[in-house]
């Protein structure tokens, strides 16, 4: 027998329907915005980092950073943070500004984002698997290794045929007469390892404030 339903209790249904789908409406729109905070934030100490550490050559926390938005955010927040760190660094700062290198920095910088993107796809790799400690400070590490070594080889390559016209002498200032590239590789492999870690626990206990997720 069909369960016949009061229009008091109709009207209510109707009633309740639009609060609740305005309450959604605004968890999302408090979401978003904290989301583009942090992502401003992570934007931000890029450039602080970049600014302190320039009295040591070639090593930067940027692309940790970089690398950990693209890997707990997504491609297009990770892009962003590269994008605005490079356009603001890249601009002011004591070595002065070659908008051919701040280009090529710039799209060079995506392969962090890449890099990100690949370790979230692996069981290992993904912040949301139960793999912990060691084993994820050396996938972070490895992974930042290798993005750098492509990072040093695209951009000396592309900087020697701006500067010197040739390649091949962009490829051997890369680490001569100063190793900046084993620098560079080496310091990488440590932040990736180390800081990586734990801005990944950071943004894990600041989304778990919110509801739902951030993607």
């Amino acid at each position: 027998m069909p369960v016949l339903k009061s229009k008091d209790h109709e009207d209510s249904s109707k009633n309740t329907e639009p609060a609740a789908t305005a309450k959604n409406v605004n968890t999302l729109q408090i979401s978003n915005t904290r989301r583009t905070a942090l992502i401003a934030t992570l934007a931000a100490l890029c450039i602080g980092t970049n600014y302190v550490l320039i009295p040591l050559p070639n090593v930067n926390l940027m692309d940790a950073i970089v690398f950990t938005t693209s890997l707990f955010f997504g491609a297009i927040p990770g892009a962003a943070v590269a994008t605005i760190s490079w356009l603001v660094y890249g601009t002011l700062n004591p070595f002065g500004l070659s908008l051919p290198v701040l280009v090529t920095v710039i799209i060079s910088e995506s392969i962090y984002v890449l890099a990100g993107r690949l370790v979230r796809k692996t069981s290992s790799g993904n912040p949301k698997s139960n793999f912990k400690g060691l084993e994820r400070n050396l996938i972070y590490g490895t992974a930042g290794l290798f993005a750098t070594l492509a990072y040093d080889f695209i951009t000396n390559a592309i900087v020697g045929l701006v500067v010197y016209k040739s390649m091949w002498i962009g490829l051997l200032t890369m680490n001569f007469p100063i190793p900046l590239g084993i620098i560079h590789e080496a310091s990488n492999f440590f932040f990736f390892a180390t800081v990586a870690p734990i801005l990944v626990r950071v943004l894990e206990k600041t989304q778990s404030t919110q509801n739902g997720t951030w993607r």
